[in-house]
């Protein structure tokens, strides 16, 4: 809960113990590890909303989810983060 200031890393809700859930930014489904570089907390909602997508997928599809991830998700490892990077900056330029 430390490592995201409390909040959905994709959409930025405040977010209480019991109603958070872990999403695996590269799911487990597609080869993602069960590792504290690849789990985050969110809410149900965006977990949902998330499914089984990859992240650049998810965060092509939803740009804001992106930007939040960067600025929330602190434990993320680095390569999700550039992912979302390059996703935010081309939905937005576009």
């Amino acid at each position: 809960m430390r490592d995201c200031g409390r909040r959905c890393v994709y959409c930025a809700a405040a977010l209480e113990f019991d109603f958070a859930t872990l999403d695996h930014v590269h799911p487990l489904s597609h080869g993602g590890a069960h590792a504290p570089g690849n789990v985050v907390l969110a809410c149900g909602r965006c977990n949902r909303l998330k499914g089984d997508l990859l992240p650049n997928e998810f965060f092509i599809r939803f740009p804001w989810a992106g930007a939040n991830f960067i600025r929330y998700a602190h434990a993320a490892h680095r390569a999700h983060k550039r992912c979302a990077r390059r996703a935010v900056s081309l939905a937005y330029a576009a």
